[in-house]
């Protein structure tokens, strides 16, 4: 008897670890940062079919903020991915580089040295982007030393345990907390920005000096080297076009002499940009990283030298590769959005908005629904029209509230709301968001 509960206890024992074992598990998942400085990075780099990247990316932010993935395929038939990391120095880089390697044989390594200069006395990285570019990754000996080499001595042990870094978050969750929409094979990592930042453009010409950088970051930008060259993969270096200033440049010269020494092809895109056609007036968010006009010449321009240096396959129409094609049909969309939110001529958001839009119109004759370019539903005075299109349900109608006539459109759970007049709400059904709203 006393035997039978000993192991009914035991078994009771391991039911209760087990349970809070699946807690943390669950825990670590919903509270982990949907951060796209690096953790949805790594986290999509898992997904991808074995040895189907051509060209990996690796670097800071200019990488997954300036290379378009989907420009790459569309032009190209490149198979990319944006490996990038929150202001990621060397050793960063060259720890998710191991780690992607181990699934992944690319044709070459496209390292973007920007951050060397534009944070030079850089030795590790604080909380917030030391999580966001470490704890992405799987839990092996690349995570834990890349922790190390980016965290004081102090910082590194706490930093191990994710819920040291992410127990306050209780009260930040959101729905994309518990469905990530970056969580899908299709996220080849580029996270462009909206902005646009207007300003002049630097002219380095004149800078011919050199300025070394730090002894860790030359350590690690070697490592990364010889990395590559154990593999047998080709490496090429280059600076994202930026607001450089004069001493970012003397660093960056001396990056290239360092480079240039160890046999590595190296670009400085901030000495090209009459042949990028670039226009620092509008292709930039901000003075660090590219707009979206901005990053659709840069990476066309790239792709052109990447596809004829390193004769990289075509795979479009390749079964393998349709999470590329995805993706890109998605940056098109989003694009195109920009664009609709960009202007405030109606005629020309309607031609915009075509094949994939939905676009619900009222004036004071009548209530129409577009879909496709196609009329699917109308009404008359005091409308009220409810449909489902393909994943999204949609209700639009007139009412009144506290005396106002407002013109309603539910799209889902959500609603959006305009005072009454001849009015377009426009709805974007393959990226499945809400585009805008404008009088006409």
């Amino acid at each position: 008897m006393e035997r039978k509960t000993k192991i009914a206890n035991f078994i009771k024992g391991l039911i209760v670890i087990a349970l809070a074992a699946s807690i943390v598990v669950v825990l670590s998942k919903v509270l982990l940062l949907k951060s796209e400085d690096g953790v949805n990075q790594m986290q999509a780099l898992y997904k991808q079919p074995e040895n189907s990247i051509d060209v990996i990316f690796s670097g800071s932010s200019k990488v997954y903020c300036d290379i378009a993935t989907g420009v790459l395929w569309d032009n190209y038939g490149i198979s990319g991915f944006d490996l990038g990391g929150a202001e990621a120095p060397s050793w960063v880089s060259y720890y998710q580089l191991k780690e992607a390697l181990k699934t992944q044989r690319p044709k070459v390594i496209c390292y973007e040295v920007s951050v060397t200069a534009m944070f030079p006395q850089i030795l590790t990285q604080s909380n917030n982007w030391a999580s966001d570019n470490n704890y992405g990754m799987k839990w092996n000996s690349n995570r834990i030393e890349q922790l190390r080499a980016n965290s004081e001595e102090k910082e590194f042990y706490p930093r191990l345990n994710p819920f040291n870094i992410m127990h306050g978050r209780y009260n930040d969750l959101s729905e994309n907390d518990f469905t990530n929409v970056r969580d899908t094979v299709s996220y080849k990592g580029f996270d462009p920005r909206e902005n646009i930042w207007e300003m002049n453009t630097p002219d380095m010409s004149g800078v011919t000096g050199q300025v070394p950088c730090s002894d860790k970051e030359v350590e690690y930008i070697t490592k990364i080297i010889e990395l590559a060259r154990s593999e047998g993969i080709e490496i090429l270096f280059f600076a994202s076009p930026y607001d450089v200033s004069e001493d970012e440049q003397l660093i960056l010269n001396y990056v290239e002499s360092l480079a240039k020494e160890n046999g590595v092809e190296y670009i400085d895109f901030n000495k090209r940009y009459d042949e990028l056609g670039m226009d620092f007036s509008c292709d930039m968010a901000d003075t660090g990283h590219l707009g979206y006009t901005g990053n659709y010449k840069f990476t066309d321009y790239f792709g052109s030298i990447l596809k004829d240096k390193y004769s990289l396959a075509d795979h479009r129409g390749d079964d393998r590769y349709a999470s590329w094609e995805t993706d890109a049909l998605l940056q098109r969309y989003e694009r195109n959005d920009l664009a609709i939110q960009s202007t405030e001529d109606a005629s020309e958001i309607l031609s915009l908005a075509g094949e994939g839009y939905t676009v619900f119109m009222v004036n004071e004759k009548a209530a129409s629904v577009f879909d496709d370019n196609q009329i699917v539903a109308s009404d008359g005075e005091n409308f009220r029209l409810s449909m489902k299109l393909g994943d999204d349900s949609f209700v639009f109608s007139e009412k009144m509230d506290k005396g106002n006539r407002l013109i309603s459109l539910f799209v889902n759970d959500t609603e959006y709301l305009e005072f009454y007049g001849n009015i377009m709400f426009v709805y974007d059904k393959v990226r499945h968001e809400f585009v805008r709203s404008i009088y006409f």
